[in-house]
């Protein structure tokens, strides 16, 4: 694996500095406060290089896309663990000759002056500190959603991404997929009437959490992984599935489809700022007690809408499996990534299907990115409006925390007049990390 000894000198100095209490945005090993902010000017003929932070299953989905992209050039790849970045590394060289640099610590990457951008495809506690950081180095950050796990983290992403002028794009690649916009064009045209209701929904959430520790596997620094979030012993119940657990993801499908799907029906409805949250649940089944919940209810209240959130075993509408409905005074609205439906027939909107969906990594959402970085302009999912889409499953995860209906002051982003409501809005991190 490519090391340099000045690397070495580097992480020294920084555990040095956040041990006396240094913040991310001092936290850059290696750099002086002149070059932060600073990255390479991209032309328009030129290839962004890229490196991606993370190559799990979603990391390698992006890499399997990014090396067929002539807009860039992927050149590392970064896991706390050898054994998932190596076979990717050995898929690409034997499948495109193209050869990459490998490591285990993202900071040798954000080090590079040679890298213009950064994909993270991390667990999601490592989302908010790795994408300052590489704001703070001056690389531009595409961020797999959820963006934060608090919303305290969400607005230090946006203000990092704000202060050094950073292109900050979040996963939430529906934005960039055709068919939602067809949707939109729908929902906007008024021909649905006023849309005074909004749904969304999914029917599987299949997390059985356990603990079993274990002896840490050769290649896998647990440190590392754990990074931000408190220390516990390796098992591999935490490692595989670590979105049960929020130590390292606020919520199982809440804050996974949920993110997708609330952040089309901000989209639809024009709002992005619930005025006051609710939400029921547990599991029922089994596993009583665990971090995520199977089964949840919550409504989000807008001006002028209100907005479900649903998730069981088993949970369908017009016959799909996850998705999102408007309901207007005319008229309502179905759509997943596979088709629209619009109801009654009377409105004369035939069903559409579109495009099957060829990769979790949508490729037009990378171009998007691409393009902003090399024109300056905000992406399709920037990162201010990919944390409030981010935010509405969180204030619903705080509800069921709760147990109570929660008013929500969008302007100052706390819980009015609820204290132990407003402590879920931050979390503390595991030193040396620091926001």
């Amino acid at each position: 694996m490519k090391r340099k000894t000045k690397r070495e000198f580097n992480r020294r100095q920084f555990l040095k500095r956040a041990a006396l209490g240094v913040s991310a945005f001092g936290a850059l090993s290696g750099r002086s406060a002149s070059a932060l902010g600073v990255a390479r000017r991209v032309s328009a003929n030129d290839k962004i290089n890229l490196a991606v932070i993370g190559t799990g299953g979603m990391g390698r989905r992006h890499v399997e896309a990014l090396v067929e992209n002539e807009q860039c050039a992927l050149v590392a790849l970064c896991d706390a663990a050898i054994g998932r970045f190596m076979p990717v590394r050995e898929w690409l060289e034997t499948n495109t000759g193209k050869k990459v640099d490998v490591y285990q610590d993202f900071r040798s990457i954000l080090d590079r002056d040679d890298i213009d951008a950064v994909l993270i495809a991390t667990p999601d506690h490592w989302h908010p500190l790795i994408t300052i950081m590489g704001c703070q180095a001056g690389k531009d950050v595409y961020v797999e959603k959820p963006a934060c796990t608090t919303v305290a983290e969400g607005r230090a992403m946006v203000e990092a991404a704000r202060r050094y002028g950073r292109v900050v794009q979040l996963g939430t690649q529906q934005r960039s997929m055709e068919i939602f916009q067809r949707a939109m064009n729908i929902v906007h045209s008024g021909r649905l009437g006023q849309i005074t209701t909004a749904s969304a929904w999914v029917g599987v959430n299949g997390w059985s959490v356990g603990d079993e520790p274990a002896e840490i596997p050769r290649g896998l620094d647990w440190d590392m992984w754990l990074g931000p979030a408190p220390y516990a012993p390796f098992s591999k119940d935490r490692f595989n599935g670590w979105m049960g657990w929020h130590d390292y993801a606020r919520g199982g499908q809440l804050t996974n489809w949920g993110i997708h799907l609330l952040d089309i029906v901000h989209w639809g409805i024009g709002q992005d700022r619930p005025v006051s949250i609710q939400a029921l649940g547990g599991s029922y089944r089994s596993n009583v007690g665990q971090d995520n919940y199977e089964t949840i209810e919550a409504i989000l209240e807008y001006p002028g809408c209100i907005v479900t959130w649903e998730q069981r075993f088993n949970n369908t509408h017009a016959n799909k499996g996850y998705g999102i409905a408007f309901y207007g005074t005319q008229g309502a609205l179905f759509v997943d990534r596979g088709t629209i439906v619009v109801r009654p027939d009377a409105l004369g909107i035939d069903e559409y299907v579109g495009e099957p969906e060829k990769s979790w990594a949508h490729p037009p959402h990378h171009n998007n990115f691409f393009d902003c970085i090399r024109t300056r302009k905000r992406p399709a999912a920037d990162i201010e409006q990919g944390v409030r889409s981010t935010a509405a499953p969180l204030l619903a995860g705080i509800a069921l925390k709760t147990r109570r209906k929660l008013y929500w002051d969008s302007d100052k982003e706390c819980f009015a007049n609820d204290p132990q409501a407003n402590r879920h809005l931050t979390r503390a991190y595991r030193a040396p990390w620091h926001i």
